[in-house]
C-alpha cells in the first residue's frame, strides 16, 4: 500500500501531463570514458496554455533543470543545471534554450557521473511543470575492460573463410577509436571491428583491444586457432564456455582431451603413449620454457591450482582462492613418449575475476518506457556470463526478493516504476549502474476505475439518506402512538385478552365492584369514564327532586380485566 500511495498519484500527473502535449526526447544509454567531454542531445515539447474561467491563459517556460538519479527534480532535489541558480557547477553546460533544445554537456566527466539523468520545464504557471521519463543513463568506465565478440560462435575456424571480431563496452559508444593486439603486438586497425578475411594461419593467435585514449580498458584474451588440414590426426581439447568468478572464490575448469593413438614408423606401426600433461596461461602452445600453472612432471607447482584430471582423457583443472591475476586464457598440452603426439588444444578458456567490477542490466524491452499489464525480464549480467552465484535486485534502493540473475516483471503495473540495479550476492562492489523503467499506466483503465469509484460512493450515500428518512419515519411513528395512549388514558391490551365490560347506573357501582372483586379469575381490572352528554333529552325524563340540570351528563362505567 505504501508503493501504491508513492507511485500512483505521481505517475497520474505526468500521464495528465503528456495528455497535454509536453514530452522530452532523450538519446539511448551514453558510455564515456572518465576525463573527456559527453553531450547528452536533448530536445522537448512544453505546454502552449491552458483554460481559465471560459478564456484561454497562454504559457511560457522560465525554468530548466537537470538532475540525477532523481524522477521528479523540484524543490529541493539536488540539480546539476538549474537556470534560476548562480551557483551551477562549470562542468554542466546548458546547450539548449527555453524553447525546446535541452542539449546538456558534461565536461571532465567523473565516475560519480555514472547515473540516470533527468530533464524538467517549468512555466509561468504551475500547470506547464513537465519531468521528462525515462532519463538517460550515463555510464563512465574508468578502466573497466572492453570486451571481444566474434561473428563466428566457434573459435577454432577453417583457413580462407572470414570472421569478425567486435570490440565493444559495457554499453555502446562510436566517437572513440580503438586499438586492436594480436600476441600483444598492436595492429594498424582503429575501428571497433576488426576484419579478417580471408582467414590463414598467421590470423590465429590471442586477440585482444583497448580504447585508444585510455589504456586501462585493454580487454581480455579472445584466442582464434585457424585450422588448415591439423586435426586430420585426431587430437583435440574439449573446454567449456568463458568463466567468470569472484576473487577469493574456487572455480572448476572442466576440460576433456583426445590424445593420438599411434602412427607409422618405416612401414610399422606405433602406438603412443600420453607422459605429460601441463596447464598455462595466455600462451597459445604451451611448451619448452613457457611459465605453466600446473605441469604433472614437477614437484613445485602453485598448491591453488589442483589437477583433477588423468593421462587419457580428462584434463579438468581447479583453481582455489582465484585471483585477480588468474583473469586470463588457459590452454592445456599434452605431450607423448614422442614429439609426434604432442597437442596443445586452442582456443583454450579465458578466466574473468572480478572484484568491485560492476554488473550490467539488459532488458527484454528496447523500451524503457512500457505500458502496464505487459512484462519485461531485466536480466543482470557481468563482463562473462557465470551461473552459479546468486544475485541481489534493488528497486530504488530497497533490496528485492528476487535473487536469479532474471527478474520477471509480469504483470507491469504502475508500482514496478523505478531505477534498477543489482550485484552480486558475495560482492556488494559489483553492483551496476540504474536501470530506469517507467510503467505508463492504462487511460481507459484509469477512467474505468475512476468511475467505479464514483459511482460506488453515489450508491452509498443514497443508501446512507434512505437510512435515514426511514428511522426519522419510525421514530416520528412511535411519538405519535404514545402521544395518542396518553390523550386516551387508555392501555391497549392484546387482542388475545378476555375483557369483561359492564354498564351500570351510578347507584349500583358499589355492588358491581364487589362481584368483580369475588372472581377468582381476575388479576387486572381497569376502568374508564365515558360520558355521554344528553343535550336534547325531554324534561319529562328528568326525575323530581334529583336537583340535577336536565343537560347534566350521564357517567358510564367500564372494568377491563385480564385473565391468566
Amino acid at each position: 500500500m505504501e508503493v501504491w500511495a508513492k507511485k500512483i498519484p505521481w505517475g497520474f500527473v505526468l500521464l495528465l501531463a503528456g495528455a497535454l502535449g509536453q514530452s522530452v526526447k532523450y538519446p539511448d544509454p551514453i558510455c564515456a570514458v572518465k576525463g573527456s567531454t559527453v553531450t547528452i542531445p536533448c530536445s522537448f515539447t512544453p505546454r502552449k496554455e491552458f483554460e481559465q474561467q471560459g478564456r484561454r491563459v497562454l504559457l511560457r517556460i522560465v525554468r530548466v533543470v537537470w538532475c540525477q538519479n532523481h524522477t521528479i527534480c523540484h524543490g529541493s532535489t539536488p540539480s546539476v543545471y538549474d537556470s534560476n541558480s548562480t551557483r551551477n557547477n562549470p562542468r554542466y553546460r546548458y546547450l539548449g534554450d527555453l524553447r525546446g533544445n535541452c542539449t546538456l554537456q558534461i565536461m571532465n566527466i567523473q565516475l560519480t557521473d555514472s547515473k540516470s539523468h533527468h530533464f524538467r520545464m517549468e512555466a509561468d504557471n504551475s500547470r506547464g511543470h513537465f519531468v521528462g521519463l525515462p532519463g538517460v543513463n550515463v555510464t563512465v568506465i574508468d578502466g573497466f575492460p572492453m570486451r571481444i565478440s566474434s561473428s563466428s560462435s566457434e573459435t577454432v575456424v577453417r583457413a580462407g573463410g572470414g570472421v569478425t571480431l567486435n570490440c565493444a563496452a559495457i554499453c555502446s559508444f562510436h566517437q572513440l577509436d580503438v586499438t586492436w593486439y594480436r600476441n600483444g603486438h598492436a595492429l594498424s586497425d582503429t575501428g571497433p571491428a576488426l576484419q579478417l578475411n580471408p582467414l590463414t594461419a598467421a590470423d590465429s593467435g590471442n586477440y585482444s583491444c583497448a580504447l585508444k585514449i585510455n589504456e586501462k580498458t585493454r580487454s581480455n584474451l579472445y584466442s582464434l586457432y585457424v585450422e588448415g588440414d591439423g586435426g586430420a590426426l585426431g587430437q583435440s581439447v574439449k573446454y567449456p564456455d568463458p568463466i567468470c568468478a569472484v576473487k577469493g572464490s574456487t572455480v572448476t575448469i572442466p576440460c576433456s582431451f583426445t590424445p593420438r593413438k599411434e602412427f607409422e614408423q618405416q612401414g610399422r606401426r606405433v602406438l603412443l603413449r600420453i607422459v605429460r600433461v601441463v596447464w598455462c596461461q595466455n600462451h597459445t602452445i604451451c611448451h619448452g620454457s613457457t611459465p605453466s600453472v600446473y605441469d604433472s612432471n614437477s614437484t613445485r607447482n602453485n598448491p591453488r591450482y589442483r589437477y583433477l584430471g588423468d593421462l587419457r582423457g580428462n584434463c579438468t583443472l581447479q583453481i582455489m582462492d582465484i585471483k585477480l591475476r588468474d583473469s586470463k586464457s588457459h590452454h592445456f598440452r599434452m605431450e607423448a613418449d614422442n614429439s609426434k603426439g604432442h597437442f596443445a588444444g586452442l582456443p583454450g578458456v579465458n578466466v574473468t575475476v572480478i572484484d568491485g567490477t560492476p554488473m550490467r542490466i539488459s532488458s527484454s524491452s528496447s523500451e524503457t518506457v512500457v505500458r502496464a499489464g505487459g512484462r519485461v525480464t531485466l536480466n543482470c549480467t557481468a563482463i562473462c556470463s557465470f551461473h552459479q552465484l546468486n544475485v541481489t535486485w534493488y528497486r530504488n534502493g530497497h533490496a528485492l526478493s528476487d535473487t536469479g540473475p532474471a527478474l520477471q516483471l509480469n504483470p507491469l503495473t504502475a508500482a514496478d516504476s523505478g531505477n534498477y540495479s543489482c550485484a552480486l550476492k558475495i560482492n556488494e562492489k559489483t553492483r551496476s549502474d540504474l536501470y530506469s523503467l517507467y510503467v505508463e499506466g492504462d487511460g481507459a483503465t484509469a477512467t474505468h476505475d475512476l468511475l467505479l469509484i464514483v459511482g460506488v460512493g453515489v450508491v452509498l450515500a443514497v443508501l446512507a439518506v434512505l437510512t435515514l428518512i426511514l428511522v426519522f419515519i419510525i421514530i416520528k411513528r412511535k411519538q405519535a402512538a404514545a402521544d395518542k395512549q396518553q390523550r386516551d388514558g387508555v392501555t391497549v391490551q392484546k387482542p388475545s385478552d378476555t375483557i369483561y365490560s359492564t354498564v351500570l347506573k351510578p347507584g349500583g357501582l358499589e355492588g358491581a365492584e364487589r362481584g368483580q372483586a369475588t372472581g377468582p379469575a381476575v388479576e387486572e381490572v381497569s376502568y374508564a369514564t365515558v360520558q355521554f352528554k344528553h343535550k336534547h333529552l325531554p324534561a319529562a325524563t328528568v326525575p323530581a327532586g334529583s336537583g340535577q340540570h336536565q343537560e347534566e351528563e350521564a357517567v358510564v362505567y367500564s372494568s377491563v380485566a385480564r385473565l391468566q
